[in-house]
């Protein structure tokens, strides 16, 4: 995500990731980084459990991009939304705004998802991600919704977040003049360490927190760009640090990311269902008191969530490669969300399967697109399915029109790979002689027009 200001210089495009993200390797050449293991992951999580998590109950957001809308403006498109999220367990939406009024959309359609959430008065509530610098725009934000229904409050003050925005004069300048009008701030922001790194250690996040504690309430680790033990490590090393300090941590989970507009184009591996098993169970060991779906539509470095289909219809304008639905993402988080929530695995309510892949071979060379040179991770040409199942059942998968070996599935979550083949891909969940769940992916394309890791999901439920 880019910051739209140019009060401080941090984005994701200027970030020097070539030596801060040393994990990252040329096509080519062996990674520096692999997986890390998920019982290595959730040992360092558990370190954050030295103190006890703050009572209250557990929030999880999403990450809005305004500047996307998904569905189209329009207060009914805006509802559309706020009911797909809180369906899978969201409790909020966190509103990324780049500018304010020098763009006029920003708050036009920010006032129509604040009217969007109070007309369906579920209980869904908004606060700003401020990515800009412009303090006047931010105190008009602040000062517009502060009172309106749908805002989330803590402790009877209105939230705050960013991303970037630590170049703001935030004490003087905007949390005093607000207070002076009875507008108390909480404020959990996602600032830059510095140096800037974007997966910082503990002991990194304890010199950061120290600096900015007399401003921040708490403090949100923005963690798209990583591979996924690297995010829920860094996630694990916010929680425990703020934890210590007596703050509130606000943790991050992120699907897939892909930079493709940046150098290198770089791209981090997340194994579909495995990248989310593991980032949701380190955060569910952690116990941090609010998590950040980064991102809910985020359609520029495919971290999105949102279940959209068809992107022809209300965003044509974004420039290739194609985008994939993602909406399996969003349901195999449904299941973490309510784990997290409540403390204890959730029963299965739904049986089914969930997949995702890339579709197009890794090593395929596109004449006239710019090579994926910055990948992280192990990158294979598979098909990742994640069932999710009370009793044993058996996985088929079609893939280019030939049957793979069906696999057996024990009771529980469970993860598959199945090499791909180009062509359709079909995924069945059998038991009894029957299929009870059946879903059609993306085909994959054998010579593709661009180079494409944004990954295709999806899932299906059985009847």
């Amino acid at each position: 995500m880019v910051s739209r200001s140019g009060s401080w210089p941090i984005s994701r495009d200027s970030l020097d990731w070539r030596t801060d993200v040393s994990h990252v390797h040329p096509i080519g050449r062996r990674p520096v980084l692999r997986w890390t293991s998920v019982a290595g992951v959730l040992a360092l999580a558990s370190a954050s459990l030295s103190a006890a998590p703050a009572p209250g109950p557990k929030r999880v957001f999403a990450h809005y991009m305004v500047c996307f809308a998904t569905y189209g403006e329009g207060v009914e498109n805006y509802k559309r939304e706020i009911r797909e999220a809180q369906a899978a367990g969201i409790d909020g939406f966190a509103l990324n705004c780049g500018a304010w009024h020098n763009e006029p959309h920003y708050p036009r359609r920010t006032a129509q998802i604040y009217q969007a959430a109070q007309e369906l008065d579920s209980g869904f509530k908004l606060f700003f991600s401020v990515d800009l610098g412009n303090v006047d725009f931010i105190l008009d934000m602040v000062r517009t919704y502060a009172r309106h229904p749908a805002q989330f409050l803590h402790g009877g003050r209105v939230v705050v977040s960013t991303f970037a925005a630590s170049g703001v004069p935030w004490k003087e300048k905007v949390f005093a003049p607000l207070k002076a009008e009875g507008i108390g701030v909480f404020f959990v922001p996602y600032f830059y360490p510095e140096p800037a790194t974007e997966l910082p250690s503990y002991d990194v996040v304890v010199k950061h927190h120290r600096k900015w504690a007399d401003v921040v309430d708490g403090m949100f680790y923005f963690g798209a760009a990583g591979l996924p033990a690297q995010l829920a490590a860094s996630n694990a090393a916010y929680t425990k640090a703020l934890r210590e300090a007596g703050k509130l941590s606000m943790a991050s989970y992120t699907p897939v990311y892909w930079g493709h507009k940046q150098p290198g184009k770089r791209y981090y591996e997340s194994a579909g269902g495995e990248g989310t098993e593991l980032q949701w169970k380190s955060i569910i060991e952690s116990q941090p008191e609010w998590v950040e779906i980064v991102t809910w539509n985020d359609f520029g470095e495919a971290s999105y969530v949102c279940p959209i289909a068809d992107f022809q219809k209300t965003l044509s304008f974004l420039e290739p490669p194609p985008r994939h639905s993602h909406a399996g993402y969003l349901e195999l988080s449904r299941h973490f969300i309510e784990w997290y929530k409540a403390g204890k695995p959730p029963a299965v309510k739904q049986e089914g399967l969930f997949f995702f892949y890339r579709t197009h071979p890794k090593d395929v060379v596109v004449a006239g697109d710019k090579p994926v040179e910055a990948r992280a991770g192990a990158i294979e040409d598979v098909l990742y399915v994640t069932t999710l199942t009370r009793a044993a059942a058996e996985l088929r998968v079609t893939t280019g029109g030939t049957a793979a070996a069906p696999i057996p599935v024990a009771p529980g979550l469970q993860h598959h790979r199945v090499p791909f083949k180009p062509g359709p891909q079909r995924f069945e969940l059998w038991r009894g002689g029957k299929a009870v769940a059946a879903a059609d992916g993306a085909p994959v394309e054998a010579q593709p027009k661009y180079y494409n890791f944004i990954p295709a999901s999806g899932f299906a439920f059985a009847r």
